[in-house]
């Protein structure tokens, strides 16, 4: 069960406490998952990635000022949020070439915001906004810096309540992959069975897609393309990369790879798919709460030379509204001062990834779960079965 209030409360305040610990007065969050990690509302989420209408003003102490122009449709508001005011709508889109003007009123405001704090100006931390308004603020005498590091360390780390949050999340997608699976047949083409997943997210209450990768054949090397109206045929591989931002806003990344029946898979394809099983299952069993990054992706599983060219861009990514720090790159790739050299924390969720498949291949094998770190181990959240028919 979800508790909702406690969840809340708890985001609150390790956003708070990351605001503190960075010197910061205050954070100013226009991201729609920042904003909804921040508040618990959310509203035209795309298209205030890129249009945004929208703003939380989090203190280091004390309670939030929402900026919002959908008042009328939220409800219940946390009690940490002080105040609710209208935004003010800065994108060309919106302001035309009214925004300069709105952004000097909209200054002034935040000074007053922060005056309020006991400072004549501040340290406020912005993840993103339109350059006008970060440098009016400069020119008021405040210090901007970038708030993603305050929120991605906040977020690292997940309640129980986030944890079941997630957990619905991958039911809903495991939900979708057997969609996949029981409509894959010669004939269908990607983007008709990458539909599956995302009827199955509508229904059951998810938001969006980070992406909408479902590739087939060729199309799986290199990995990473999104699907298009080629049609499958048998005896092709089929991977799909979940990308799900489900209910109550948390990520389902979780990938599996199929062959497209009646035809057998072929010799090389179950050894692709049996080499993608053990790199799996190698840093499953590897990676545990108090490893350090580095030494996790020192000690990760060693590529072979022949799939090196096609291997995934990292060993490993948090999870959580999206694909969220840390991220950790293969061995080979971590620069001399790389700074990312930080531990593993209990309550951590991480996606382990593998790809396997050779530069002069056809196909790839793409495998990746979800896992919680604990002291000295890690527990599967994922549990989506894999293909027998590729491990004989």
């Amino acid at each position: 069960m979800i508790n909702v209030n406690r969840l809340i409360h708890y985001r609150y305040e390790r956003l708070q406490q990351q605001i503190a610990r960075h010197r910061c007065d205050a954070a100013l969050l226009f991201s729609s998952m920042n904003l909804r990690y921040a508040s618990e509302t959310l509203y035209a989420a795309i298209t205030n990635m890129h249009s945004p209408t929208r703003a939380i003003f989090v203190p280091a102490e004390g309670k939030a000022t929402l900026f919002d122009s959908a008042s009328e449709i939220i409800n219940d508001l946390p009690d940490y949020i002080g105040e609710q005011r209208e935004s003010v709508k800065l994108p060309y889109f919106i302001a035309g070439d009214q925004s300069r003007k709105r952004t000097a009123h909209w200054v002034n405001e935040l000074t007053d915001l922060v005056r309020q704090l006991g400072a004549q100006v501040g340290r406020i931390a912005i993840d993103t906004a339109e350059p006008e308004l970060v440098l009016r603020l400069q020119e008021a005498g405040h210090r901007v810096v970038n708030a993603e590091r305050i929120v991605e360390r906040a977020s690292a780390v997940k309640s129980d309540d986030e944890l079941a949050c997630i957990a619905a999340s991958i039911s809903v997608a495991e939900r979708g992959l057997t969609r996949i699976r029981e409509n894959l047949q010669p004939g269908v083409t990607e983007r008709e069975l990458w539909a599956q997943l995302a009827f199955e997210n509508a229904a059951q209450g998810g938001h969006w897609f980070e992406y909408a990768i479902l590739v087939s054949g060729v199309r799986t090397n290199p990995w990473g393309r999104e699907c298009s109206d080629k049609v499958i045929e048998s005896g092709e591989l089929v991977g799909v990369d979940t990308g799900m931002i489900g209910p109550h806003g948390y990520c389902a990344d979780i990938s599996r790879s199929f062959v497209c029946s009646p035809a057998k898979p072929t010799r090389e394809q179950k050894r692709l798919y049996q080499y993608a099983m053990e790199n799996l299952a190698f840093n499953i069993d590897l990676i545990q709460a108090g490893m350090g990054f580095f030494e996790f992706a020192e000690r990760s599983w060693a590529v072979p030379e022949e799939f090196r060219q096609r291997r995934y861009n990292s060993v490993a990514h948090g999870v959580g509204m999206g694909n969220e720090w840390p991220h950790i790159p293969f061995v080979d790739e971590w620069e001399a001062d790389d700074q990312r050299d930080g531990v593993f924390e209990e309550n951590m969720v991480m996606a382990i990834e593998s790809c396997i498949g050779r530069e002069d291949g056809s196909e790839c094998v793409k495998l990746e779960e979800m896992v919680v770190l604990k002291q000295g181990t890690c527990q599967l959240l994922s549990s989506f079965p894999f293909e027998s028919i590729l491990m004989e």
